[in-house]
This record gives structure tokens, C-alpha cells and sequence, in this order.
């Protein structure tokens, strides 16, 4: 029998997060990735990106979007937060703006 997947520690926290300080982003997809750097540096950084209900001044299919794959670097539709953790999971950063952070 498989063993069953465990969920990342740094999701309940960013979740957390989000309900507190971003409640329109709270059921948005994460987007965990991990960083390198020197010591006491951030070690995870997770994105939240959604787009705005008006559509897409650039005609990026909804799907896309949705996906994290859109081409458009800052689009003035887009909703994003970058949380960034050490290694102990603390969050050290959260950023706001219309990034999309690859």
C-alpha cells in the first residue's frame, strides 16, 4: 500500500497568511519553490497570483492565468503576494503587486 503524500509545513502557514492579511487571495493556488542563497538568507518563496474578474487587456485565455502561465511580467489586472520563508519556515518578506513571479 502507497504511503500517502504528506502536505507541505509551509502551506498551512501561507494559507494562514493569506486568510488574515489577503482574505480575496485565501483560495487562490500556491506556488512553493525553493531558493538558494548564503546562509540566513530566505530559503522558500511562495507566490499567490490571481487575475482580476474585468479580462485581460492582453487576450490571455483565462485558463493560462489561472494556470501561471501567462507571458505578461506586470499586468495592472493581476493580483500577486511572494512570501518569503527562512529555513525554520518564519516568514521573513511579503510582497504585493502585479509581478508574476515565474
Amino acid at each position: 500500500m502507497p504511503r500517502r503524500k504528506r502536505q507541505h509545513p509551509l502551506i498551512k502557514v501561507a494559507r494562514a497568511y493569506l486568510s488574515e492579511h489577503q482574505p480575496v487571495l485565501k483560495d487562490a493556488p500556491l506556488r512553493i519553490h525553493m531558493l538558494d542563497g548564503p546562509p540566513g538568507s530566505p530559503r522558500y518563496a511562495v507566490s499567490i497570483e490571481q487575475c482580476g474578474a474585468n479580462g485581460c487587456p492582453y487576450d490571455v485565455p483565462p485558463e493560462d492565468a489561472a494556470n501561471g502561465r501567462c507571458p505578461i511580467i506586470d499586468c495592472p489586472v493581476r493580483h500577486s503576494v511572494r512570501l518569503l520563508f527562512d529555513r525554520n519556515g518564519k516568514l521573513v518578506n511579503a510582497s504585493e503587486s502585479g509581478i508574476h513571479w515565474g
